[in-house]
This record gives C-alpha cells, structure tokens and sequence, in this order.
C-alpha cells in the first residue's frame, strides 16, 4: 500500500501526507463560542478541489446571525504557501508580532468582512465572518475590528 501512495504522490495523483493530516473542519462549536460569543453549529465540509499543486478545502460553521467559514488551501510543495497573499484582493494589515505572519483582509468593497489569512505548516488559512456579523451599519467598521480581533486568537490550523 505505501509503495502505490508513494508512487501516486510522485505522480501528482494524490494529496502529500500532509494534506490527508489536516481536518477538513477543525473546531468544535463550544470552542467557537468560547471564542467568539456567538453559538455554532456542527461545521459542514465544502466540496474539496485541487488546483495547480493547491488542494482547497472548506468548512461552514453556521450561527444564529451570521457563520464561520474555515478555508485552506494546502500546498503540494509547502513553502509555496508562504506566496498566498500574493493573489488577495483588498489591502492586507499585518497583525503585529504574529507568529504565523496572519493578516487581516481589507477593502474589498462589498465583501469586506472580518477576515484573518494566515500560513502554518505549509497550509494557508482563511477564517472569515459570513453573513450579518454586526449589529448597526454605523458601527459596522468597530464590529468588524472587535471580531477580527477575537477570530485572530482562535487555535491555529493545522
């Protein structure tokens, strides 16, 4: 078996190791609220997809108002996972002293939500708030700093 493994990876037919190490959805949904204040659901895995050495996975936790959405992209050759800011839209805000270099996702017009990428262990990481994740829309930009501020302390992936 490990001879057939071996040989469709150095084919590029099936995942590296890694990628089969790393859980689809990684959080429980008491760990969540602990975090965030907000009750979630059992997450629900999206449809996984390769692309070009990228294998791309997905998880939705669903709230009351508005969900969590887990999203990695696990590299085939793991320092190229370094490279993934290269290809976001908006401006990316380093968080100071991170570990994982995380970066906050801004200015993407409409779809500017609370969003925190980050790579670790050759796996670049999207948590991103879906859905009416603030209360008032004047105090939409206060919101989304105070939750980003939370998604960013979250365990890290993988």
């Amino acid at each position: 078996m490990r001879i057939v493994l071996a040989f469709l990876v150095a084919a590029g037919l099936a995942a590296p190791l890694h990628a089969q190490e790393v859980p689809v959805c990684p959080f429980k949904p008491a760990e969540l609220e602990a975090a965030l204040g907000e009750k979630f659901a059992d997450g629900k895995p999206g449809m996984p997809y390769g692309a070009g050495g990228i294998d791309v996975r997905s998880c939705q936790y669903d709230g009351r108002r508005w969900s969590l959405r887990v999203g990695m992209q696990i590299y085939k050759n793991p320092p190229d996972a370094k490279k993934f800011g290269m290809v976001l839209a908006g401006k990316l805000v380093p968080v100071a002293g991170d570990p994982d270099g995380a970066v906050f996702q801004e200015g993407q017009g409409d779809n500017t939500a609370p969003t925190v990428w980050y790579e670790r262990k050759g796996v670049a990481v999207e948590l991103r708030a879906v859905g009416l994740w603030y209360s008032d829309p004047s105090k939409r930009q206060a919101e989304m700093e105070a939750l980003r501020a939370k998604m960013v302390k979250l365990r890290r992936v993988p």
